[in-house]
């Protein structure tokens, strides 16, 4: 018997052999046991490592070290352990056990030494893991390929033969906590496959190879070195959430240079607008956002146009904003493909990339794992692994690795009713312990949200990830309260805690950057959550306290002095959260630059200021914001240039309607969209032909639902001019016809496989780069090309299905912008696919790109 302890001999590990020279293990904590008497070993094609064993030697070595990456759960990791390693005679070889015990955990590895490389095939191991009597809570994840599922609590009952993904969390009756996982898998040349557990019967759990495999042995080779199986064993939460032992388990990293590496706050388009990605205005809009109020980056998803990619970075830059950049796994899953593509994208200027739709636990794709990061590493990019396994701590080799999904996130909700606020409320405790969850936090424009507004605010603060995807929008987020607190989120942090929590119940999690500290709350059932400051250095402080009103769709913000002495209480709503920022003393928000969609060159006319007409009335919300019903119609006395002009709406509307806008000279009528609900506001920019002078503007209702308008803003940032092309101005050939949709709008379809269609007269000012912006709708994604000028210039582009998930129709409009050179006086133009079909087409504006 081999017994292993930590630094603070709280943890010991405890190495077995019997008569049959089988190995065993166990753990316990504190002198209670953790995990019972559990198997050791491995099969091969070499021999079987399971038994039969001759000890050769023992050696043991203190781990001593600290390090940072750019982006974690606090600003210093440490790695302090005591290892043990026990080498043993089989057969013709030597077999290696390799184990650590941490304060706040233990682990093993197996290794099969051998002087020269040799192919070997691991049949299966035996390792498994029996949790102590007291373990009876389970919050367990059944396996599915992309990591998108609930972490369920249950018992010991009906597990036998079912398989769960990992980390797997454990609690026992006497309050401990254990969490098993892995570490060191795919950063080791494709060696191994990413593992996960199958009920065993009698409180076990044992190792299993991913699915993809098979049945079949692992392919691998000597030397041989496994990954780590790691057992995280913890007194309370708030240890179990600040382990690292899956990181310290990973190789450090080369790199000397990080400075490249930005962490932060991204914007995301897609969760509101799906397609938004086929868009460059709509991402210039977003990175002025960002830079605007102070953000760190942007994320543009699937869709987007190699045309205006370089263009965009190079905007995005000169404001400070990062770019990542999305794309299918599949686009670069050999060493030739990303070689090709992600040097190229690199020299666009993008920052990192989103790689998605792995969903595969394979030993293959672990291999395509590293080869992709590393290509990535090479060309200064940061990493977002989407469709993705779970974290394994590889974010100590890769410190450009920001964050994974492997996480049922906010985008289900395009697809089903989760994830709901128990799952939330798990997650902190499960998946977001062993590494970044890129979950897209944030977002409440969704008919189908279970959640309160102030429980979404608090996710982006109770979730960990390098690159924080804000999921809601722009439009929903200047008009939107919560956002300030938002701003008052950091790309890192020092320090996390978790003040108050339970898997599935509630979580309050702080987080401290230097001496400003910042709390997200969330709860599963209505309670009043006491949250103790003695955190706090001496003195007296600001808290700036975010909260749901009694609806959860507002959010009532207020100010108190603290001190470490003090209790906060906060009574949740269920599905509720809250929010607290603490400083010294509460400075002015942080912002950026503020220019283009963002211009500071406006003014603001409150809506209680204007005269009401035709029934409209004022409302006073329980937070005490102000509006006016819109029930007939507003005046305002404005000033403006005569020149066109951006008038940006803040209103809130439970369904869509319609507005008019007029001066007595110029009339604009719009349909506006819904906020979702008459408490939640969004913005919305109406084009204005403005004559000039002091006038008197009229924002009028004339159909639809009545709206609550909050406030207008004039803004002056140059709106500009299109030429706009229907397709019936241009001439069809080869089987291409004009038709007429379900509104009477006409549209050409058939282009593509000969089918074309002609523009013989597009008259422009000037030489240079030009937007060509489509109108099109399609059932499915489909290719274009469009030549210019007999072919000076052709380019390629696809044109996204705009029917989203479900089911494919050919009615639903939508658009794509291409940048393109075009000269001045006239041009020709030709749209045609000669690899197949043409989505059906409208029309096009071209803008001049300025």
């Amino acid at each position: 018997m081999w017994k292993l302890y930590s630094p603070n001999r709280a943890v010991s590990l405890t190495v077995f052999e019997n008569s049959e020279k089988e190995l065993g293990y166990a753990v316990e904590r504190n002198g209670q046991a953790v995990i019972e008497q559990s198997k050791l070993g491995l099969e091969s094609d070499l021999e079987n490592f399971t038994k039969a064993f001759r000890f050769v030697k023992e050696t043991r070595v203190v781990v001593d070290e600290t390090y940072s990456i750019p982006a974690g759960k606090k600003a210093v990791y440490g790695n302090h352990a005591n290892e043990m390693t026990l080498e043993f005679e089989r057969g013709a070889y030597t077999f290696v056990l390799c184990a650590r015990a941490y304060d706040d955990g233990a682990a093993f590895r197996y290794q099969v030494l051998s002087d020269a490389e040799k192919p070997m095939k691991v049949i299966r191991e035996a390792t498994n893991f029996t949790l102590a009597e007291a373990y009876d809570d389970l919050w367990l994840q059944h396996l599915t390929n992309s990591y998108e599922a609930t972490y369920d609590h249950t018992g010991w009952e009906d597990k036998e033969g079912r398989d769960y993904g990992m980390p797997s969390l454990f609690h026992a009756d006497n309050g401990g906590w254990v969490m098993i996982t892995e570490a060191e898998v795919y950063n080791t040349d494709g060696s191994y496959c990413s593992c996960h557990l199958r009920g065993a019967g009698k409180r076990t759990m044992f190792l299993e190879f991913a699915p993809e495999e098979m049945g079949s042995p692992l392919s691998c080779k000597l030397p041989f070195s496994s990954p780590w199986r790691v057992i995280v064993a913890t007194d309370d939460l708030n240890e179990m959430v600040n382990t690292t032992i899956n990181y310290n388990l990973n190789p450090p990293a080369t790199m000397e240079d990080t400075s490249w590496i930005k962490p932060g706050r991204c914007l995301w388009a897609w969760w509101e607008y799906m397609n938004s990605a086929q868009l460059y205005t709509e991402q210039k809009r977003y990175v002025d956002f960002a830079a605007g109020i102070g953000f760190e980056g942007l994320t543009v998803d699937a869709d987007w146009d190699i045309t205006w990619l370089k263009e965009l970075c190079d905007y995005a830059h000169s404001k400070g904003i990062v770019v990542w950049l999305w794309s299918a796994m599949q686009y670069i899953d050999t060493p030739e493909k990303a070689q090709e593509k992600i040097p190229l994208w690199a020299s666009c200027g993008v920052d990192g990339l989103k790689v998605d739709f792995f969903q595969n636990d394979s030993q293959h794709t672990m291999w395509q794992y590293e080869m992709i990061a590393n290509v990535m590493t090479e060309h200064r990019l940061m990493i977002n692994f989407h469709g993705a396994t779970k974290c394994m701590g590889e974010g100590r080799t890769w410190p450009n690795f920001m964050t994974a999904e492997g996480i049922l996130g906010l985008e289900h909700y395009m697809w089903s009713g989760l994830p709901d606020a128990r799952h939330n409320c798990t997650v902190p405790f499960t998946r977001n312990v062993v590494g970044p969850m890129d979950y897209t936090p944030t977002g409440f424009s969704n008919k189908n949200r279970n959640t309160t507004l102030g429980h979404q605010m608090a996710l982006s603060v109770v979730y960990e990830s390098g690159a924080s995807h804000i999921a809601a929008s722009i439009y929903y987020l200047e008009a939107w309260r919560g956002t300030d607190f938002l701003r008052r989120m950091k790309p890192v942090y020092d320090e996390i805690k978790v003040l108050s929590g339970f898997p599935g119940h509630h979580a309050a999690i702080m987080r401290r950057s230097q001496e400003e500290w910042l709390i997200g709350c969330i709860t599963n059932e209505a309670m009043i959550v006491r949250l103790k400051m003695d955190f706090l250095p001496e003195g007296e402080y600001e808290a700036e306290i975010y909260e749901d009103d009694s609806s959860g769709e507002m959010m009532k913000v207020k100010r108190r002095k603290v001190t470490s002495a003090d209790v906060i209480e906060l009574p949740l709503l269920k599905s509720g959260g809250a929010g607290i920022y603490i400083a010294k003393e509460i400075s002015e928000l942080p912002k950026g630059i503020c220019s283009g969609y963002m211009s500071e060159a406006r003014t603001e006319y409150v809506a209680l200021a204007g005269k009401t007409l035709q029934g409209s009335e004022p409302v006073v919300y329980e937070n005490e914001q102000e509006a006016v019903l819109l029930n007939g119609s507003i005046v305002f006395a404005v000033k403006t240039t005569d020149s066109p002009q951006t008038i940006r709406l803040f209103y809130a509307a439970k369904e869509p309607w319609t507005l008019r806008v007029s001066d007595g000279i110029n009339k604009v009528d719009m349909d506006m969209p819904q906020s979702g609900s008459n408490k939640i506001f969004l913005t919305k920019d109406v084009v204005f032909p403005f004559a000039g002078g002091e006038s008197a503007l009229f924002i009028e209702r004339i159909a639809g639902v009545v709206p609550a308008l909050e406030k207008i803003h004039i803004i002056d940032n140059k709106p500009q001019k299109e030429l706009y092309i229907p397709v019936g101005k241009g001439s069809l050939s080869g089987g291409a016809e004009f038709v007429l949709d379900a509104a009477g709008m006409e549209k050409v379809t058939g282009l593509g496989n000969g089918g074309e269609l002609k523009f013989n007269h597009i008259m422009l000012p000037k030489d240079g780069y030009y937007l060509m912006r489509f109108d099109y709708c399609a059932g499915e994604s489909r290719d274009l090309s469009v030549e210019l000028n007999g072919g000076a210039h052709t380019y390629r582009t696809n044109l996204h299905n705009t029917a989203g998930w479900g089911f494919p129709s050919w009615d639903i409009k939508d658009q794509r912008e291409i940048r393109i050179w075009m000269q001045a006086g006239n041009n020709t133009l030709r749209l045609y696919n000669d690899e197949g079909r043409v989505v059906h087409i409208y029309g096009f504006a071209i803008i001049a790109d300025e």
